[in-house]
């Protein structure tokens, strides 16, 4: 993603828009861990939400893995040092073109 999100709500309303176009059979988000877009959600809520409202748009979770570093560069930086890569398949069966 490109731009800066300000809240949770504008995010996942971002990836959901573009999980919902998406022409692609494999489509992919990075959900922060320790470090959510807003204070009141937690890393494992916006996990599910990323989820569920990718699925929802026709494609199922393929995978998950989770990336960083144990320290954050810029040391003054107190943001995400930990994703999770959620990987998804498309569920249409259609003909291939």
């Amino acid at each position: 993603m490109t731009t800066e999100m300000t809240s949770a709500a504008a995010w996942l309303k971002e990836i959901t828009a573009q999980a919902r176009t998406s022409p692609a059979k494999v489509f992919s988000v990075s959900v922060p861990l320790n470090h959510p877009y807003s204070p009141d959600q937690a890393p494992e809520d916006l996990v599910a939400a990323a989820i569920e409202g990718v699925e929802v748009h026709g494609w199922r979770l393929e995978n998950v893995s989770t990336y960083g570093a144990t320290f954050s560069m810029p040391p003054w930086d107190p943001d995400a040092r930990f994703w999770a890569l959620l990987v998804f398949r498309t569920t249409y069966r259609g003909r291939d073109v």
